[in-house]
């Protein structure tokens, strides 16, 4: 049969229920298991589940989370997924599972929190991470080393929306032995990393896979040998996704294709008004032609993405407009249904030093606008006022 399309496959994620009655009725939603443990009729039971043959507790799996986990290896052509309670402990799971007791090469422009744990906490775990501009694949290729394990890079960096050159990335990496790790938080639906030679794939599911912002979540997919290590570093760790956030998660997905083409096209249209407002000194966004990586972006996305950075001449013009927006939200996350505004330097990207913020391009003047669902027009309005006050 032939595969359904994207757009199919998400309004339908997650499936149905088991049989309930003589008539075969089942629940048309995903049942939600809230349950940490399970009951046997009987000892044989009992030790099929303690062999993983059954289900034994849910912080080794339950239904309604192996559920979500379906669906996204479905979405990333994946042949496994595992969920996890947050983005970071994603990515935390698949770098060090990865690359411990060797070297990670770590894409600059990376998120902040991404940076701060691998820069702090990996020594300590045997991990020697070194930060490379990632969208230079010489420069990529020139830092390897016998010692070098993995590479991690984003699909559109955070805050910088700068874009790798996946499949040449993915050649290195086959060629070089090494993993590569990419984290498709940014890009979700608008391009399958599995496909350009990506090892794993890294979403933060609280972002725009649950859309709604009421979920902490994260995901990671790959082929089921690779998976099989990320999945016994959450279950010995506990860094578990909870059923209900999973049947959250699964909500959210089934409107995913929807929401992004209509974020996508509205951040273009903002992007391209920020540009001709005064005292706007960049507008940082992959659909523009000045934008370093378009040429790249049009190959590879399906749609450029829906986050816009731009940035003012200073920290207090910044601050200005942040505290002058009307409908969209200051917030410190990206990919809800209402847009939303975060001053790197004071949020995402703080623990950084001035001199790492610098060395990245996050200057004090920048803001990081995800786009939501709002109507584009009072968006439109929204920033012209605050740049205009």
């Amino acid at each position: 049969m032939k595969k359904r399309g994207l757009a199919t496959r998400a309004a339908h994620a997650g499936g149905g229920g088991p049989p309930l009655g003589p008539a075969g009725e089942r629940s048309h939603n995903l049942p939600l298991y809230l349950t940490s443990n399970f009951s046997y009729p009987d000892s044989a039971s009992a030790d099929r589940a303690a062999e993983g043959e059954a289900y034994l507790y849910s912080r080794h799996a339950n239904p309604t989370t192996e559920a979500f986990e379906r669906a996204i290896a479905d979405l990333e052509g994946g042949e496994m997924a595992v969920a996890f309670g947050s983005g970071m402990a994603a990515v935390a799971a698949a770098t060090f599972a990865l690359s411990a007791g060797g070297e990670l090469l770590v894409s600059e422009s990376l998120y902040g929190g991404s940076t701060e744990l691998l820069r702090d906490l990996g020594p300590r775990h045997g991990i020697t991470p070194r930060f490379v501009p990632a969208w230079e694949t010489e420069r990529v290729r020139a830092a390897l080393t016998p010692a070098t394990k993995a590479i991690l890079v984003e699909t559109i960096s955070n805050p910088m929306l700068r874009i790798p050159d996946l499949p040449a990335l993915g050649a290195l990496a086959r060629e070089r032995g090494v993993a590569l790790i990419v984290d498709s938080t940014f890009a979700p639906c608008l391009i399958q990393a599995l496909a350009h030679g990506a090892t794993v794939v890294v979403h933060s599911a609280s972002k725009y896979i649950g859309g709604h912002g009421d979920i902490i979540a994260g995901v990671t997919v790959g082929d089921r040998p690779t998976m099989a290590q990320v999945a016994t570093f959450r279950k010995l760790v506990g860094a578990v996704m909870d059923p209900l956030s999973a049947w959250l998660a699964v909500r959210g997905l089934r409107t995913l294709p929807l929401r992004i083409e209509r974020q996508c096209a509205t951040a273009a249209r903002i992007a391209d008004v920020l540009a001709t407002l005064p005292n706007v000194k960049k507008v940082i966004y992959p659909g523009r032609t000045d934008h370093p990586d378009h040429a790249r972006g049009k190959t590879l996305l399906t749609a450029p993405g829906a986050m816009v950075s731009f940035e003012l001449p200073d920290g207090p013009a910044a601050r200005r407009f942040f505290d002058r927006v009307q409908v969209i939200a200051r917030a410190a996350s990206l990919g809800e249904v209402a847009s939303l505004l975060t001053h790197p330097p004071s949020f995402s990207h703080k623990a950084l030093s001035a001199e790492e913020r610098a060395r990245f391009g996050i200057t004090d003047g920048l803001l990081r606008l995800s786009v939501g669902l709002e109507d584009p027009a009072d968006l439109e309005e929204d920033v012209r006022q605050a740049l205009a006050s």
